[in-house]
């Protein structure tokens, strides 16, 4: 992999190069690589390969706020000459934002940088949306339902209860949103022309709710994160143009507090693997890889201990690594090596 148009002056490392090698073969792809890995070359090196191999056109950054000058920088240290679009706070204020889309969507760019903060002011077509949340509630209507066969029909089912305030407002949000179908007077997200994603520090975007009947297990999201939604909203509008690929996802921490989150990542970046094995509801992938465990934990005013349930052990763990390696590129520290100061003493 010698990734014409990058400088000599730098020498990426072998898992950079099977990182960006992994991405080019792969639909979706985790970076799960440990902090001081170099992602970020490795994010550029496969943008700039995607686009020269003429499998992407225009690809887009979504980094923290506070990383947007230094990662267009490091991309520009990789690629002198590239084209870069690096989209300021500013560049999104009232009366500017209009004059930025038309920017992305004409110029013939290397790479768009957005901030975390920024990418959520991008807007999608309300024919989009529309789609987009009557498909999340009738995810919602369908655990609804299966939770109330296990329950029973006749019982006060609070378990139910979370789940329909949740509808309700998908609901009444796509009251607003068909109102505005065909009525969009500006450049949305899907006329920019970006179809690849490449988001930074993706744990960022793990709170995304999930319907599920399992609403008194700690560890599980019981509200809607509005960044996550978004995100995953335009993810699956990428993987639908372009056969299922669209997402590159890089974070040290891809799982850090809960399994749910692994659900999470597979959810954005595998939804036609779990289609296909039944999964694509939460409460059916735990019952496959998910074990509850009845913890005693002290209580927020550390006085008393009380019982909790969580998810707190992996069951068919061949089976789901099996398939979480799919689109998971995972390099540890130790794995890495990497260099790290001594302590005196």
């Amino acid at each position: 992999l010698t990734l014409p148009g990058s400088t000599p002056a730098v020498k990426l490392s072998a898992h950079q190069k099977n990182g960006i090698w992994r991405i080019i073969q792969s639909m979706n792809t985790l970076l799960a690589h440990a902090v001081g890995a170099g992602k970020t070359w490795t994010m550029a090196g496969a943008a700039m390969e995607l686009r020269r191999l003429g499998l992407a056109n225009k690809p887009m950054f979504v980094v923290p706020n506070h990383m947007l000058i230094q990662f267009s920088k490091e991309f520009l240290h990789l690629y002198p000459a590239a084209k870069i679009l690096a989209a300021s706070k500013e560049d999104f204020a009232k009366g500017a934002r209009e004059k930025l889309m038309s920017r992305i969507a004409t110029g013939d760019w290397d790479a768009v940088v957005v901030a975390h903060s920024s990418f959520g002011r991008l807007p999608v077509s309300a024919a989009t949306e529309v789609a987009f949340v009557q498909e999340e509630i009738d995810r919602v209507v369908s655990a609804i339902e299966t939770a109330r066969i296990e329950q029973g029909h006749g019982r006060d089912n609070r378990l139910v209860k979370g789940m329909e305030k949740v509808r309700a407002r998908m609901e009444g949000r796509l009251d607003e949103l068909m109102k505005r179908v065909g009525k969009d007077d500006a450049v949305t997200f899907e006329q920019l022309g970006v179809d690849r994603l490449f988001v930074d520090e993706a744990h960022e975007f793990k709170n995304l709710y999930a319907p599920t009947k399992l609403t008194r297990m700690a560890g599980i999201p019981q509200s809607e994160s509005g960044k996550a939604s978004d995100l995953y909203m335009k993810g699956r509008w990428l993987q639908r143009q372009n056969n299922g690929a669209g997402l590159v996802f890089a974070t040290a921490t891809p799982i850090s507090n809960t399994m749910v989150e692994t659900f999470t990542m597979q959810r954005y970046l595998q939804p036609d693997a779990l289609a296909e094995r039944g999964m694509m509801h939460f409460d059916a992938w735990a019952q496959v890889f998910g074990e509850p465990v009845v913890t005693t934990e002290m209580d927020v005013t550390a006085t008393t201990f009380k019982q909790k349930t969580r998810f707190a052990r992996f069951t068919n763990l061949p089976e789901l690594t099996q398939m979480f390696r799919q689109v998971a590129d995972v390099m540890t520290a130790e794995d890495l090596k990497l260099p790290v100061p001594e302590l005196d003493g």
